[in-house]
Order: structure tokens, then C-alpha cells, then sequence
């Protein structure tokens, strides 16, 4: 019954969000009628320049803007929308700073873009954890638990925007993969693609869960392996609104060890599956900066699709709806208020443990519970944040270094404090007598520390308390909503 209700009022929100897009995408534009002056208020951008860009393309830039060459817009407005457009150009991640400047010309407004960009290319070597987090490994302080190799993270490959990762890593578990990605393949500058292709050896694997914890196993000679291949659309309409369609083929094979370890990780009396996937997602993003946002609001919608009904696909059929809405308010110059709502739904089809998760896993957890897993077909999740910036964001030189991409930082330093709570439905064809916190309401409050610089780096330390009356110190690298 609380599925069913829980269901019922995440379609509902769906749909309104659906029918907002629909209402935002018919918005009429800026006015583009070509006089110097049509009114009083009016006022003509006849010119923009920009400087900095040694490599990233002028059409990337113009992409971002609120406004283009021969647009005419009221006066009041071009402060409001150069500092949309600085925002728009941060957010691709391509830049540090962005400074826009407006003087009136001959024949109207004249615009300058200085931009400080990045460094792009990142060769680093990998040294991680196989752990979900970093608090859980903290747990253990198992050094085994260690993969290493090598990566290249090429952005803004060819001053296009593009992405290029080659990833090679070894250690535990094995991965080698490429992924291509461009943004704009059409002349309107909407329509992106992509490639992905990889394998994947596991040696350790976590397959079970016991006390609401991952168990883990190891084998030398591999548990798990999978082969898979890629290809994505994405179509942006305007600066807010994307989609993202993804098909994917995957081949996955495990050891007979893992499965009579849990036969139930993997549907029964299977060593392999092969299927393809469809994935699909709407996004629309009004947060004044993506990687810590104090203003704004964000929603997307994901659909997920594995098992198309192709013969060599069976048994595999499963089907998830998964929904998150984020909310922030300033209340003042220095307080300031956060929000998220995350739901996921699941259809009827039975789902084998290696392709469920539920609270736990990426962002989708409540704080105070970092140590646990939360098994579950369907689950809710609400965080709320309350924060002071004790250092508001401010900027400086260091005039020891010499490139830009590097000398010139921005920081700040933010207290926090903060209550979440969880639930999570699981499916009664899977066992889960071993484990209490499915279908227990999960609640967690505490007090952090934010800190925030650039190349969009954050970290948190929370001090939290669960409902369990359990405590603890945590970090993390990424904002909490």
C-alpha cells in the first residue's frame, strides 16, 4: 500500500514537471527585431568580443549567452543577463572566471567576454578504494582494498567542448575503457553523440547483504566479468533543458563461486546475460552554480530500460522510473537553505541482486547511515540543509604560479546543519531476514563543515546521528544536495 501511494504521488510530480517543461519550452525569445533603438528601454547588442579563449572555440562561448549579436533587449536587463551568461559559462566546467562587460558603441551595445580557462588535460594515476565511499573503507583501513592504473581525462578536446577518458586500472578489479563524446554535431548547435566501450574483471565483489552491510568476496581468478558497448544521443533545446537517450549492449558472466554464494545475485541457473539497455533522461537545471549551488532549483527524470524484449535477452527484464528535485534559497547574504527529494521506482519483473539498488549506493544515502545498505525495489529520500558561510566566496593571486589556469583561485567555507530521512520498499520474492533496515524509516541529522575551491573541488566533514543512536565523523567530495 505505501508503494502504491508512493508511486501515485511520484507520476503525479513527474507529470507537472513534464507539463512545466512543455510550458518553458514555448516561451517566446528575446526579441530580435534589428533597430538601433525600437524604444527608449531598448537597447541593440551590435558587438561581442571575447578574450582568453586560447582554445576553447568562439562557438562554445556564444552557445552560453543570454543574448547574441542583434538582439535588442531593455537596458534594465543587461546586468541581469550578462551575469546569467558568466553563470552559463562557469557551469561548463571550460572556465575559472568569466567576466562580462557592456559599453555603449556606435551602433548599440558593445559586449566583452574574458574568460580564464582550464587546464584540460588530466593524466593521473588511479589509487582507490573498491569500497562504495571513502567512510566505509575508513571502517576497515584494509590497504588490499585497493585498485590502481592510469587515466587520461582529455576535456575540451580540440576547443569543441568535447570529452575523451581513456581509463586503464588495475589491482582488485579490472577496467579498461573509452569513452567519446561531442557535444553539438548540428549546425544549431543542439544535437550531441557519443561512444562508450569497456570491459570489466571483478576479483572482489560485493554479494550479499548481511546486518544491512556488503559482503564481499574474493577470488583470484575473477568472479565477475563484463563486457559493454554504448551509444548516446543528447539534445539541448535551450540553456536549461537537455535530454539524454543512451543504448547499451552488456554482456556479464559470473563464477559458479559466486553464485552459490548467492544464488539469488544473478537470475537462477544463469552464468551469463546478455541484453541491451535504454536509457533515458530529462534534466532541466536552473541552479546558479552546479557543483555548489546556493540558488535555484533543478529536476530530472530517469528511465531505465533492461531487456528489449529480443530473444537472446532472456531473462532479463527490468524496468525503473527514478525522479530528484533540489531546491535552494538564500535567505540572506550569508544563510542559506537547501532541499532534494529523490524517489525510484520499480516494475513487478523480479530484479536479481546485481541489478537492484536501493539507499546506499552514489549520492542516494541519509546521512549517519554511510556505513549501511538499504536493499529496496522502490525508496524515498529527502535531505535538508541550513547553511552559513562563514567565508563567503572570495578570490586571490598566487603569484608564485604563472599560468592563470592555476594562479588565480577562488575558495570559501560554509557551516552546516542538516536532517535527512530515508525509506525503502523491497520486493518479497527476495530475501532480506538478514537485514533491518528495509521498510524501517531512516533518519539522520548532524553538523558539517563545507569547503569549496576551484576546478570545482568540495569537501565536507559531517559529524551526524542516526536513528540507530549511532555517530560519527564523515567525509565527502561532493556537495550534500
Amino acid at each position: 500500500m505505501l508503494a502504491r501511494k508512493f508511486l501515485f504521488f511520484f507520476c503525479r510530480g513527474l507529470l507537472y514537471a513534464l507539463i512545466s517543461v512543455l510550458l518553458f519550452l514555448n516561451l517566446p525569445a528575446a526579441s530580435q527585431t534589428e533597430g538601433t533603438n525600437i524604444a527608449n528601454d531598448m537597447v541593440r547588442i551590435s558587438f561581442i568580443g571575447i578574450e582568453g579563449n586560447t582554445i576553447t572555440k568562439p562557438f562554445i562561448i556564444f552557445r552560453e549567452l543570454m543574448f547574441k549579436i542583434g538582439d535588442s533587449i531593455p537596458s534594465g536587463s543587461v546586468t541581469m543577463l550578462s551575469e546569467q551568461s558568466e553563470q552559463n559559462l562557469l557551469n561548463t566546467s571550460l572556465f575559472n572566471f568569466v567576466t562580462i562587460t557592456s559599453k555603449n558603441g556606435v551602433n548599440g551595445l558593445d559586449v566583452s567576454i574574458s574568460v580564464v580557462e582550464r587546464w584540460y588535460i588530466w593524466p593521473h594515476p588511479i589509487f582507490e578504494i573498491t569500497d562504495r565511499n571513502i567512510n566505509s573503507w575508513w571502517a576497515t583501513h584494509d590497504f588490499t582494498r585497493i585498485n590502481y592504473g592510469f587515466r587520461i581525462k582529455w576535456a575540451n578536446f580540440r576547443g569543441r567542448m568535447e570529452n575523451l577518458d581513456l581509463f586503464l586500472r588495475f589491482g582488485k578489479n579490472h577496467q579498461y575503457s573509452l569513452l567519446y563524446e561531442v557535444p553539438y554535431i548540428d549546425k544549431k548547435k543542439r544535437l550531441g553523440a557519443g561512444v562508450e566501450v569497456g570491459y570489466i574483471r571483478k576479483r572482489e565483489v560485493g554479494y550479499e547483504t548481511v546486518g544491512d552491510k556488503l559482503v564481499y568476496l574474493f577470488n583470484r581468478d575473477y568472479l565477475m566479468h563484463q563486457q559493454f558497448a554504448g551509444f548516446r544521443l543528447s539534445y539541448r533545446r535551450n540553456i536549461n533543458t537537455s535530454h539524454q537517450l543512451e543504448l547499451r549492449y552488456q554482456h556479464v558472466g559470473f563464477s559458479d563461486s559466486l553464485l552459490n554464494h548467492n544464488p539469488d545475485y544473478n537470475y537462477k541457473y544463469r552464468t551469463t546475460c546478455d541484453y541491451l539497455s535504454l536509457y533515458y533522461k530529462l534534466k532541466i537545471d536552473h541552479r546558479d552554480a552546479k557543483y555548489y549551488p546556493l540558488e535555484g532549483w533543478y529536476l530530472d527524470a530517469e528511465l531505465f530500460k533492461g531487456g528489449l524484449g529480443l530473444g537472446f535477452e532472456k531473462p532479463v527484464n527490468v524496468l525503473w522510473l527514478r525522479s530528484t528535485t533540489r531546491l535552494f534559497i538564500p535567505l540572506s547574504n550569508r544563510w542559506f537553505i537547501g532541499t532534494s527529494i529523490v524517489g525510484k521506482v520499480s516494475s513487478s519483473s523480479y530484479q536479481p541482486y546485481y541489478l537492484m539498488q536501493g539507499l546506499g549506493y552514489d549520492r542516494d544515502f541519509v546521512r549517519g547511515y554511510e556505513y549501511y545498505v538499504v536493499d529496496g525495489n522502490h525508496y524515498a529520500l529527502s535531505r535538508n540543509t541550513v547553511k552559513f558561510a562563514i567565508l563567503p566566496e572570495r578570490k586571490a593571486d598566487l603569484d608564485f604560479i604563472h599560468s592563470q589556469k592555476f594562479s588565480r583561485i577562488h575558495y570559501a567555507a560554509y557551516i552546516t546543519v542538516y536532517a535527512d530521512a530515508g525509506y525503502s520498499w523491497v520486493d518479497s520474492r527476495y530475501p532480506h531476514s538478514l537485514n533491518a533496515l528495509p521498510e524501517q524509516m531512516l533518519l539522520g541529522t548532524g553538523l558539517g563543515l563545507d569547503f569549496v575551491t576551484y576546478y570545482d573541488k568540495v569537501i565536507r566533514f559531517e559529524y551526524s546521528i542516526n536513528k540507530l543512536g549511532e555517530s560519527g565523523i564523515f567525509i565527502h567530495l561532493i556537495a550534500g544536495i
